[in-house]
């Protein structure tokens, strides 16, 4: 009877454990399940009126893409202001080797709202940035779903509850997804360097370590030799300087006897 109570409760832990996995994977999908997949085309409508498909831009360059909704009261506007001041300062609106498609997953949206949504950040006569809705909104969840965006209406506050993403995608393939209200400059940094297929080594995430032997700068990419290499080579540096040092003098005072002996 123990045996069997011991069994019911392993088999209760592991259903819980499951659960609270799907659960966090479905608040924050995680990118290891999505990443390097290819995604399903799609045909937009822009904020300019104009029908393309998302493959003739990804087929250009590669492509920033993020799901809003003109009418959201919270993660939308933050996050397409923390993408397009992350984009300044790292300089890459200067070069702009991709584009950065914002696309409503409301089936209410029409190009009109999403054209007044870009004007509020003073986006839409910027060429690389394209602001549309879905042709045929049907295929918005089945879309959204392939790189793991979830929405839910809430009646309470007449509002979608929705995570904030960014999906970096190159010949329509997924590379890297960043999820968040707030895009970090060194998350960003390092989705347009795969974008661009550049090996992204490492990057730095805590910035409060005394000793770093390399220190990683995220808005210029570069890095510089830290405190921790010092203090590394120090004991080496050391020791050749007193070893020098004793040699040199040994070898002056040998000079110097030897000088004394022939006077």
């Amino acid at each position: 009877m123990g045996k069997v109570i011991l069994i019911i409760l392993a088999l209760g832990q592991i259903a819980l454990a499951q659960n609270l996995k799907l659960s966090q994977d479905t608040l924050f999908p995680s990118e290891a399940r999505y990443i390097y997949k290819n995604i399903d085309d799609a045909e937009i409508i822009t904020s300019k009126n104009s029908t393309l498909k998302l493959s003739s831009l990804w087929n250009e360059k590669p492509i920033i893409l993020t799901l809003i909704f003109s009418r959201c009261a919270g993660i939308c506007s933050p996050l397409i202001s923390s993408l397009k001041e992350s984009i300044q300062r790292l300089g890459e609106d200067k070069k702009f080797d991709f584009y950065v498609v914002v696309l409503s997953f409301d089936a209410r949206d029409t190009p009109d709202d999403m054209k007044a949504f870009s004007d509020a950040f003073d986006l839409a006569e910027k060429i690389n940035w394209i602001f549309g809705v879905f042709a045929d909104t049907a295929l918005i969840k089945k879309f959204s779903t392939e790189f793991g965006f979830w929405y839910i209406w809430v009646d309470s506050t007449g509002q979608f509850d929705h995570p904030g993403m960014v999906v970096g995608i190159r010949q329509g393939k997924i590379v890297r997804i960043l999820v968040g209200g707030e895009i970090q400059i060194v998350k960003l940094r390092e989705l347009i360097n795969e974008l661009k297929g550049e090996f992204v080594p490492f990057y730095s995430i805590d910035k409060n370590v005394a000793f770093r032997c390399l220190n990683y700068d995220p808005e210029t990419g570069k890095i510089k030799i830290g405190v921790g290499t010092v203090i590394l080579f120090a004991p080496a540096f050391l020791t050749f300087l007193i070893t020098f040092s004793i040699f040199s003098i040994t070898n002056k005072n040998k000079q110097n006897q030897g000088g004394k002996e022939c006077d």
